[in-house]
């Protein structure tokens, strides 16, 4: 056999190397497939770490996934700039603001942008 023909094992990596390598895809900007290929990491070595420190970023367990909501109420007839009719914070502080007069349609190419940025 050459070496060309040896099909090897994926390496063995520790959980803080998993996390080291989770914390440098979230913020690479690369697809999933593209920063496991680039780094010789197993697609779902990914997958579960990104999942494992959603679980511990969010404080969730796996038998509960649920997240907590907010409702906030404004005051009607308010002065000022126009509230938001949703507002959804992510990680690391970042928001989404949906107003009022906002097209459905943008938001449903926004959320599948966001899905497949994440795949």
């Amino acid at each position: 056999m050459t070496e060309s023909e040896v099909v090897g094992l994926g390496k063995r990596r520790s959980r803080r190397e998993i996390n080291r390598l989770v914390v440098e895809f979230e913020s690479s900007g690369l697809r999933q497939s593209e920063f496991c290929h680039k780094h010789g990491l197993a697609l779902g070595t990914l997958q579960r770490g990104l999942k494992r420190r959603r679980r511990e970023v969010g404080g969730q367990s796996e038998d509960n996934p649920l997240v907590e909501v907010k409702v906030v109420r404004t005051k009607a007839g308010r002065s000022g700039p126009e509230t938001c009719a949703l507002e959804v914070v992510l990680a690391k502080g970042r928001r989404i603001e949906v107003r009022r007069d906002f097209d459905a349609e943008t938001l449903a190419r926004l959320i599948q942008t966001l899905e497949e940025i994440s795949r």
